[in-house]
């Protein structure tokens, strides 16, 4: 089933948010600028038990079946094998105003986990992240030049695109996640940085036309992917614990046994066991927003109007 299979990437890469605070004020964020934040030893904890959790379970029947989940006291079960947490992805907010940030990236990383950074590459710290071979930087940027500034305030290009710069001479994986919003719609085919890969974001301040929206979706590099539906094993900095970076539904907190929200992950994905018109996803009413965006009343409905448009 391919909902198992997205179940164990959800499960082995996971996603942290340590805080929602941030360097800038961007026009476009859609964010809630809460002040809560995760420590260090709040981040090591959790993923200590959870990966423990992962591998000492991993052979046993302790994960509730898709096809027929019922009640987490009384779950069918079924085995998912030899797993372990492989990456985390971080994001905010903006992760390196954390005073201690590079120390954890520092700490993962030599338990084998592959770490990946969103971020708006106005901070360097890169030179204290000892091993960048293993961490991925997402650098954003809002078009060229003049709406990017626009946007993040006068300087911030330039500080991202030297960021940038710095970050490929260290050794850095490095993608760029463009922003596409009505004043950055035209250059989305002409805005370069140093020839590197492209994830495309649509704002999630409705500014673009359902048929602009649609054209970035068909046509080009996105975030979610063109299948729709996403999910993944989620730490807020509230200490909530969802099925997606955006969603606010929750599935437990930081402080429950793994367990508890594992299976309500798993149980959460059980309507979409049953549809899979899309990759699946455990807040089909939010559907990453697509349903609002193209004016859909379900997710149902903006999968069906995607595949009638790519169909032609």
């Amino acid at each position: 089933m391919k909902l198992k299979t997205n179940l164990r990437s959800a499960l082995e890469n996971i996603y942290i948010s340590p805080l929602e605070l941030c360097n800038l004020n961007c026009r476009a964020c859609y964010t809630h600028k809460t002040k809560n934040i995760l420590s260090n030893q709040e981040i090591l904890d959790f993923i200590q038990k959870y990966n423990e959790f992962l591998k000492e379970n991993s052979e046993n029947t302790i994960f509730e079946g898709l096809e027929s989940a019922t009640h987490i006291h009384q779950p069918k079960k079924c085995v998912l094998k030899n797993f372990n947490l492989k990456s985390i992805l971080f994001c905010g907010g903006e992760v390196f105003i954390l005073p201690d940030f590079p120390s954890l990236i520092n700490n993962l990383i030599q338990k084998d986990l592959f770490i990946t950074i969103i971020t708006n590459g106005t901070i360097d710290r890169l030179e204290e992240i000892k091993d960048p071979k293993n961490c991925q930087l997402l650098v954003s940027f809002d078009g060229p030049k003049n709406i990017h500034d626009q946007n993040r305030g006068s300087g911030n290009f330039n500080k991202s695109q030297k960021f940038v710069k710095h970050a490929l001479s260290l050794g850095f994986p490095v993608e760029i996640m463009f922003l596409i919003t009505k004043d950055s719609y035209p250059y989305k085919d002409s805005f370069n940085m140093f020839d590197l890969p492209k994830i495309y974001l649509s704002d999630r301040q409705i500014s673009l036309s359902k048929k602009q929206l649609l054209d970035i979706k068909i046509n080009y590099s996105t975030f979610p992917s063109k299948n729709f539906g996403c999910f993944q094993l989620s730490l807020q900095s509230t200490g909530i614990i969802t099925g997606c970076c955006e969603s606010s539904k929750p599935l437990g907190s930081i402080d429950d046994h793994p367990l508890i929200y594992i299976q309500n992950f798993i149980n959460s994905l059980v309507p979409c066991s049953k549809c899979q018109k899309c990759q699946g996803c455990t807040d089909p009413d939010y559907f990453c927003g697509y349903c609002q965006e193209l004016k859909q009343n379900s997710c149902k409905d903006v999968v069906k109007l995607f595949r009638s448009k790519i169909s032609k």
